[in-house]
């Protein structure tokens, strides 16, 4: 059993040690690129000026400090905005403002945020009894188009963003990205 494992040694080490050869190749390979190195870039003007470089000519037209173009391209891709029409009275508006601004939205517009949409009304059924469950207002609306009969599970309506916004984040934690819808208000 002992000569076995001599003979095998003797066998795998004959050769010569491997960084050896990775020395000897970085060794020619670096002079390689040196060799390069020296005869491309030098080489690269013999045949044209016989055999001295030829120095490039300072640019006479290249001025000292850079040109910025953009600056006159906007000026001359400037468009205006005409100011807002005004139909109604100041005193009327700033009382509409305000609960516009309290409500989030015109009161002629409400959102709804549609969870999924399925072709099968179970499955439609099913995540709305599981978003039911979760403190939800939702309802499953049927709609057909040339690709048959889709079931649309949709929460809300909500008729601001901070609303939409606590539901969108229920929607996420129950890992649906819902869609949102801007409706006219019934």
């Amino acid at each position: 059993m002992s000569r076995r494992k001599t003979n095998r040694r003797s066998q795998h080490s004959t050769g010569k040690p491997a960084w050896g050869w990775f020395a000897l190749g970085n060794i020619v390979g670096g002079f390689a690129v040196f060799l390069l190195l020296q005869y491309g870039i030098a080489g690269a003007g013999k045949g044209v000026g016989g055999g001295k470089p030829q120095m490039a000519k300072p640019a006479a037209e290249a001025p000292s400090q850079p040109r910025f173009d953009f600056y006159t391209l906007l000026k001359e891709n400037e468009v205006s905005v005409p100011p807002p029409k005004v139909a109604r009275s100041a005193r009327h508006q700033g009382e509409q403002g305000s609960a516009q601004r309290e409500a989030g939205a015109s009161p002629q517009q409400v959102y709804i945020l549609q969870a999924a949409s399925f072709r099968e009304a179970a499955e439609a059924e099913r995540l709305r009894a599981r978003l039911t469950l979760a403190n939800l207002d939702v309802k499953v609306e049927s709609a057909s188009d040339s690709r048959g009969t889709w079931h649309r599970v949709l929460v809300g309506p909500f008729s601001n963003r901070s609303r939409m916004a606590k539901a969108r984040q229920v929607l996420a934690e129950h890992s649906l990205m819902p869609l949102v819808l801007k409706r006219p208000a019934k």
